[in-house]
């Protein structure tokens, strides 16, 4: 006689749960005080705070457990339950517990939705003559991707779904839901996120203000299934900054969610939370340039030297437009009179001098241009979001015209809502490498040094050193100096210790400006009516 199969149930999917089951989760928590009268927010804060969310299949209940608070939800607290979005609540005294779920066994869910991961929120209020308290717990929870079928190379795009609560001392405090997409570079290991939101009133329901904004970034953990990050969120007349967790869901990763929590130097507070769906139609976008995922085209900052027999050499700081695509090739130009536009593609690549680069060549209307493109991953000075070349263009010695020497960077330069609110201080190092020209002989040779700076975000500005020497001369450090408007970066000075000034027009690079710096100029002058003049870029990388 067979025997009977007593392989213990488990749940596949949330969209029909057949077993007992303590999910996955990450979540934040808020808590509120408000005037009954006024409606307005009297206090509050939001943090980052474990929870436990279980199922009990025999009840077919909910229990959710947090910072010494337990509720329990039965079938017969249920509300509502419609579009998806399922509803109970328990009231005892003068005390309301409220549970608000999305997931794929609610009635009138959407099948293409994330089946694996749901999103909820635990609301208590307890009422005290004219003042109420609250707390707000949020949380995205499911069943979770083994770490070993966490992706660790190629990238994803997620369409996102975004929930939280916003309260802001003296003001009404609101709900806000949007919708955006998360973007997640594998094998970098980084992402990037980003929401358009509504604020609705939480006791009057009212739409209040226009368009907020939830932008985030973080990264992966290496071997786990899971990602950390910093958030700022944007509303009707507050503004704040946090931190944010979350792991993916389904058995190859197909779901996300995560929870963050954000304060602002304005006394508001945000709790929420971020659920996505792996969307394979969506246009990917660049989270780094070491490892592109579709062409772009960059302003580049640029430095250009200029020299012409007849008329001298002249300088500029300014920007070049440069496209790179993703099968290597690379298109620069017209940022001058003199720099015509020119596509170097992989059948123009040469033998590297130097092996940090990856060089280009061709002949263009009788000039020879040479391109050097700072390799990712070499050997001097990795960098993930920013990255520089040199361009040399010769004419034809017969023609004499204009020799173009053009130092350009380029990158993901740093959100200015982040840099504004940025605090404290950072210490950037890495290199600059340059041209040097001398007027006399005219004839330009290759520069290298250290690079390192220091950037204080309260008092709003930046100092630094480029030293700088050829195989044949040390032209000594030049000091940098410059402010900070709001965080973004002033063109600023460059001061030679042995001689020597100049201008640097630095930028920062990365969601969370991991690194730093741009292009320069530098004239000393010699003996006589020689003059040295010296175009380069410098990049670094905070440490």
């Amino acid at each position: 006689m067979a025997s009977a199969n007593t392989t213990p149930a488990s749940n596949s999917s949330l969209a029909k749960l057949v077993a007992s089951q303590s999910f996955a989760n990450d979540g934040a928590s808020q808590t509120a005080a408000f005037d009954l009268v006024t409606g307005n927010t009297t206090a509050g804060s939001s943090t980052a705070k474990p929870l436990t969310i279980s199922y009990d299949a025999t009840s077919n209940s909910y229990t959710i457990t947090t910072q010494g608070r337990s509720q329990t939800f039965a079938p017969a607290d249920m509300a509502s339950a419609a579009n998806g979005i399922a509803v109970y609540s328990k009231t005892s005294g003068t005390t309301t517990d409220r549970l608000t779920m999305l997931a794929a066994n609610v009635t009138g869910y959407n099948s293409a939705a994330p089946q694996y991961s749901g999103l909820a929120y635990w609301q208590r209020y307890s009422v005290s003559g004219t003042g109420e308290a609250t707390t707000f717990d949020i949380f995205t929870y499911g069943l979770d991707t083994p770490a070993s079928a966490v992706p660790r190379t190629g990238q994803a795009a997620y369409a996102t779904t975004v929930v939280g609560l916003v309260t802001l001392p003296g003001t009404e405090a609101r709900m806000f839901q949007g919708t955006g997409r998360l973007d997640v570079d594998f094998l970098d290991g980084i992402l990037s996120t980003s929401a358009t939101t509504t604020e609705t009133g939480l006791a009057s329901g009212a739409v209040i203000g226009g368009t907020g904004s939830l932008t985030g970034t973080g990264t992966l953990s290496s071997s786990a299934n899971a990602f950390t990050g910093t958030v700022h969120y944007s509303g009707s007349g507050n503004s704040s900054s946090g931190t944010l967790s979350g792991r993916f869901y389904g058995p190859s990763a197909q779901e996300l969610g995560a929870a963050f929590s954000s304060s602002g130097s304005d006394g508001s507070a945000a709790s929420g939370a971020i659920w996505g769906i792996a969307s394979p139609g969506t246009t990917p976008i660049n989270l780094s340039v070491a490892n592109p995922a579709t062409d772009q085209t960059y302003a580049a900052a640029a430095a250009e030297l200029d020299s012409t027999p007849s008329t001298g050499s002249s300088t500029s700081l300014g920007t070049n437009p440069l496209a790179v695509t993703t099968a290597g090739d690379v298109t620069i130009g017209g940022g001058s009179s003199y720099l015509a536009q020119t596509t170097l593609a992989n059948s123009d690549r040469v033998a590297a001098t130097d092996t940090n680069f990856t060089s280009f060549q061709k002949t263009v209307n009788g000039a020879t241009v040479a391109l050097d493109m700072y390799r990712p991953g070499n050997s001097e000075l990795a960098l993930t979001y920013m990255s520089f070349g040199r361009w040399r263009e010769t004419p034809d010695a017969a023609a004499q015209g204009t020799s173009i020497y053009t130092y350009f960077v380029y990158g993901l330069t740093t959100d200015a809502a982040t840099l504004a609110a940025r605090t404290g201080t950072a210490h950037y190092a890495g290199v600059a490498y340059g041209t040097a020209f001398d007027s006399g002989t005219g004839t330009g040779n290759a520069v290298k040094g250290a690079s390192a700076f220091d950037i204080d975000f309260n008092i709003g500005g930046y100092a630094g050193t480029i030293a700088l020497k050829s195989s044949s001369t040390d032209y000594g450090t030049f000091n940098a100096s410059g402010t900070l408007s709001s965080g973004m970066p002033a063109q600023g000075s460059l001061t030679g210790t042995k001689g020597g000034t100049g201008q640097i027009t630095p930028s920062f690079y990365g969601p969370a400006a991991q690194e730093f710096g741009g292009p320069f100029r530098i004239s000393i002058s010699g003996s006589g009516s020689a003059t040295t003049t010296i175009v380069g870029a410098t990049v670094t990388k905070a440490n």
